[in-house]
């Protein structure tokens, strides 16, 4: 039978709360700030560390801290080299970000996506000056009324199973006016 490890006589020290200090993007990396800076050690910052995501497998999320942001630092063995970040604790300067079953992701910029279960809505929110983008090179399906507000531009060819309206005016039976029947045909649209 193996021996258990030693557990350290100490437990606060393998969970403690911290804040973000630093954060490098490229890395993928923290520093996290912890202890009371009003004790006589003046509190501690750890050295690079890992955050926790919500998934880190075949799948991945890309969501990094927000230097400021509360944390739980978990200190495996005690040893501040192996410890992680476990991200989403709220405080009073990032509040929980609703107040209702919708779910809601928000953006420093002002960005909103949220999904109401109980209206079956799904919402996406952009500040002034944003743009979204969808490449899908297989195609993109819309089952849906769609209305649009503001111009559309079509790079490409648009084919329509049905009649095609203008202002008021079908494509596929409007008249023309001034034009003897017969088989002529009208001129190109003026």
């Amino acid at each position: 039978m193996k021996q258990q490890e030693d557990i350290p006589a100490d437990l606060s020290e393998l969970i403690r709360l911290g804040t973000i200090a630093t954060v490098d993007l490229a890395a993928g990396t923290c520093t996290v700030l912890y202890g009371n800076p009003d004790d006589d050690d003046g509190g501690a910052e750890t050295p690079a560390i890992r955050w926790a995501a919500p998934r880190a497998g075949s799948t991945r999320i890309w969501s990094p801290p927000t230097v400021g942001e509360q944390v739980l630092l978990l200190v495996p063995d005690g040893q501040l080299a192996g410890a992680v970040a476990l991200l989403g604790i709220t405080q009073d300067s990032f509040p929980p970000a609703g107040d209702s079953l919708t779910e809601v992701m928000l953006f420093a910029d002002g960005a909103r996506i949220a999904y109401d279960p109980e209206d079956h809505a799904l919402t996406a929110i952009l500040p002034d000056g944003g743009t979204a983008t969808i490449t899908a090179p297989g195609g993109l399906t819309i089952n849906a009324d769609v209305t649009i507000t503001g111009n559309v531009t079509l790079n490409g060819k648009l084919d329509a199973s049905e009649d095609v309206t203008a202002d008021g005016i079908s494509l596929k039976s409007h008249k023309h006016g001034n034009v003897q029947s017969g088989g002529s045909q009208t001129g190109e649209p003026v």
